[in-house]
């Protein structure tokens, strides 16, 4: 009888095993988790700002995603195990860490909830589990909620207008004084003393972070430095039509979530390229895609949107980087693509940004001259529909703003707050009067309403 023998065969083994890699991205994750919780809980507390609740809040705020994407994992493994034995033990609690750092702070906790089962479910478990999802499972949560709760997120969660939020109220382009300087200064940006979410503000931490990750072989240093390159550039060509300085490429990647979704979000192994041309590839779309969001279209952002797109694309990137790597012909149509696109993108919105457009949600009623004063009665889209209000303006100055009609539903929150005084005292600088938390898209539109009106009042002195 013939006996049969087993060799071991020749195997690379790498000591940097999965979890090891998890251990780090945790580690990572940490000073801007307590960064967050000294700017959001314990600076309020000292300020007597908020109550022992508040000190607490923003870890609550982690904690409570965190524990509901691990459960959901260990309870979907006890029906399905999963070869890698302790996968999910590692790795489920990640998704609703990510979740909490990317939603907005002041996200209602019932809508958490939903965005932590929906983020674990639909981004993960029902593609099989660990390993086999394409899209980035926070990502997921992110996108359900802003799509399906778009109106409570858009009034009841900005506490102030973001750096990007009042870039896109000024129509896509501005100036040092009303982009910058209502936050500080780039050192601000820098810090993360700026609104934001939980993890997107310290572009200082993410940059350490960055590095930490890559000197452990965490990420693909590729993937972030070609995204945040890609930005930088078009948005230096952007810049350079409108006579901006290199402050505002240093402003559009300081701003929103671009440092921490390049170094945590469009890095993740599972769902990211791993040929090295196609990594290059995929950080070059992701930099021109989060440019035409934020400056092609109505949302501000676009780096979340961006990733997602992408992940669509990561099997074909690999087929093309699996083929170049031994054949560069195959590679040149994506790249000329990359570069075709880096380039007209970058000259079109330099050439066509920031030009006078015409607010459709404004519309005058009516107007009457009466010597050196003008009495105007002006419409303005608000949250449930039109606000009507009547402006006088007496030699450049707004004396009167009284609202006639609205229907907002939280109106009382603009009253309790002074809104109109604040508008009206600071009517100079309208750009760097924040919005109201809890009344984000009425608060605009008072404040587009009033700087539509000064306007039309230029026009009709110097005509």
């Amino acid at each position: 009888m013939k006996q049969f023998h087993v060799y071991q065969g020749t195997q690379i083994k790498d000591s940097n095993t999965s979890s090891k890699m998890m251990y780090h991205l945790v580690l990572s994750l940490l000073p801007i988790i307590l960064f967050a919780w000294y700017q959001r809980g314990i600076v309020p507390y000292m300020e007597e700002r908020t109550d022992i609740i508040g000190l607490f809040y923003p870890l609550l705020f982690l904690l409570l995603p965190s524990l509901i994407t691990y459960l959901m994992e260990v309870l979907f493994h006890i029906h399905h195990p999963h070869p890698f034995k302790d996968a999910f033990f590692n790795y489920g609690f990640v998704i609703g860490l990510f979740l909490g750092l990317i939603l907005p702070f002041q996200t209602p906790v019932v809508i958490l909830i939903i965005a932590s089962l929906f983020s674990s479910l639909i981004g993960k478990l029902i593609f099989g589990g660990f390993g086999c999802n394409i899209f980035n499972p926070a990502l997921i949560g992110y996108l359900f909620v802003l799509m399906s709760y778009g109106a409570v997120m858009s009034v009841d969660v900005v506490s102030s207008a973001t750096p990007l939020t009042n870039f896109k109220n000024l129509g896509g382009i501005g100036n040092y004084h009303n982009l910058v300087e209502p936050y500080g200064n780039l050192w601000n940006f820098f810090f993360g003393t700026i609104p934001g979410t939980l993890g997107e503000t310290s572009g200082l931490l993410c940059i350490l972070a960055y590095f930490y990750l890559c000197i452990k072989k965490v990420i693909k240093w590729k993937i972030p430095l070609i995204y945040v390159g890609t930005v930088f550039g078009m948005t230096f060509l952007i810049g350079g039509y409108q006579n901006l300085d290199i402050w505002f490429p240093i402003f559009q990647v300081l701003s929103g979530g671009l440092l921490f979704g390049a170094v945590f979000m469009a890095t993740d192994p599972v769902t990211s390229p791993t040929t090295p041309i196609g990594q290059i590839l995929y950080a070059l779309f992701l930099g021109i895609l989060t440019v035409f969001f934020r400056f092609g279209t109505s949302y501000p952002e676009g780096v979340m949107f961006s990733i997602l797109i992408m992940n669509l694309f990561v099997f074909i990137l690999d087929q093309v980087g699996s083929k170049s790597r031994f054949n560069f012909t195959h590679a040149i149509i994506p790249f000329f693509l990359a570069w075709t696109l880096i380039l007209g993108l970058g000259v079109y919105f330099g050439l066509n940004v920031g030009k006078e457009k015409t607010d459709s949600n404004f519309h005058i009623i009516s107007k009457e001259k009466n010597q050196n004063e003008f009495s105007y009665i002006v419409e303005q889209k608000g949250y449930a529909g039109n606000i009507k209000a009547r402006i006088v303006i007496q030699n450049y100055s707004v004396s009167s703003f009284e609202v006639l009609e609205q229907n907002e539903s939280y109106y009382k929150r603009v009253e309790k707050a002074d809104y109109i005084e604040k508008l009206l005292e600071n009517q100079k600088h309208l750009e760097q009067v924040d919005t109201i938390s809890g009344a984000t898209k009425t608060s605009t539109a008072l404040k587009n309403m009033l700087i539509h009106t000064l306007e039309d009042y230029e026009k009709e002195v110097h005509s």
